[in-house]
C-alpha cells in the first residue's frame, strides 16, 4: 500500500518525493511516530509547567508520593533511575517547597520523602496541564477515538513495562 505524505511526513522534508510505500519508510513506523510525538507533547507538557517551577520529570515523583511517604531507593527503582538523579530531583522540589525528607519513625537511620501541602497542589496543578495537552494533541478525535488511543497506548506501555511499580493510570 503506497500513502500520500501528510503534514508529519512533510515536516520531515520528505514531501518531494509524493508517494513512498509504508514499509519503506522509517518515519512511518510507531517507533518513529511515538517517539516524535512524545518529544512534542513532552516539551508542550513542559511549557506549562514551567511557571510551576516543575518539569516533566518532578511529576512521576509528585504522583509516587501522592498516597504516603517513600524512601529515596524506593522511588528510584519505581523510576527507574539511578539514586543520585533521585536525590537531585529531590533536591529541585525541595527547593520548590513540594517535599521535605523526614525521617522514618521504625527506622531512624532512613529517610523518607513526603508531599508538603504546597506539592500536593502542585502536583493537581500538573495533573490539570497534563489534561490539558492531552486535549491539545487530540483536539482533531472525537471522543471514541481519544478513548480508543489512550486504550491502546496503555496496553503498549504495560507490554513494554513502562509503569513497573508505579500505579497504572485508569
Amino acid at each position: 500500500m503506497r500513502m500520500p505524505y501528510g503534514s508529519a511526513a512533510e515536516s520531515f522534508g520528505q514531501a518531494s518525493m509524493g508517494y513512498v510505500a509504508t514499509e519503506e519508510s522509517v518515519t512511518q513506523t510507531l517507533a518513529f511516530l511515538l517517539g516524535k510525538l512524545g518529544q512534542v507533547a513532552s516539551g508542550r507538557f513542559a511549557a506549562r509547567l514551567a511557571p510551576l517551577g516543575l518539569r516533566p520529570r518532578h511529576c512521576a515523583l509528585l504522583e509516587l508520593l501522592a498516597h504516603a511517604p517513600k524512601a529515596q531507593l524506593e522511588l528510584a527503582h519505581a523510576i527507574g533511575v539511578t539514586p543520585s538523579v533521585v536525590v537531585d530531583m529531590l533536591d529541585e522540589l525541595e527547593q520548590a517547597e513540594a517535599v521535605r525528607r523526614v525521617r522514618d519513625s521504625t527506622d531512624r537511620r532512613r529517610q523518607l520523602i513526603e508531599l508538603t501541602t504546597k506539592g500536593r497542589r502542585l502536583r493537581r496543578r500538573a495533573v490539570a496541564l497534563a489534561r490539558e495537552t492531552d486535549e491539545e494533541m487530540l483536539a482533531g478525535f472525537d471522543t471514541a477515538q481519544a478513548a480508543a488511543l489512550r486504550t491502546g497506548l496503555l496496553r503498549i506501555a504495560d507490554s513494554a513495562g513502562l509503569f513497573g511499580s508505579v500505579t497504572r493510570p485508569s
